[in-house]
């Protein structure tokens, strides 16, 4: 027997909502998780511009997930695993991803 739960949608969020909500996001605290993956990204990014640059690559917290050519892929693997947007990142693999300024030594460590 199957049972079938009709559900409302859920209302549009409204102008102020959606501003407040960018505005947590871009000036709010980051997520323990999230924060834990771009530590883990920016300590592993000198190997991986050695060996992967202009590739993707996924962290959950210190787990790299993946590395890959697609954003898309590596979204897929996170999502297929069980994890929401707020436990991991993907990085493209670029000197640019940090401070423009910012020197990193390329090692071939990892």
């Amino acid at each position: 027997m199957s049972v079938h739960q009709k559900t409302e949608p859920r209302p549009e969020p409204t102008d102020e909502q959606r501003a407040a909500q960018t505005e947590e996001l871009l000036h709010g605290d980051p997520l323990p998780m999230i924060e834990k993956s771009i530590d883990a990204f920016r300590r592993d990014l000198p190997v991986l511009l050695k060996k992967r640059r202009g590739r993707y690559v996924a962290y959950h917290g210190d787990e790299r997930i993946g590395i890959g050519r697609s954003q898309i892929d590596l979204y897929e693997e996170c999502f297929r695993r069980g994890l929401t947007r707020d436990d991991f990142v993907v990085c493209g693999i670029d000197e640019g991803v940090f401070d423009p300024d910012e020197e990193i030594e390329i090692t071939s460590d990892v």
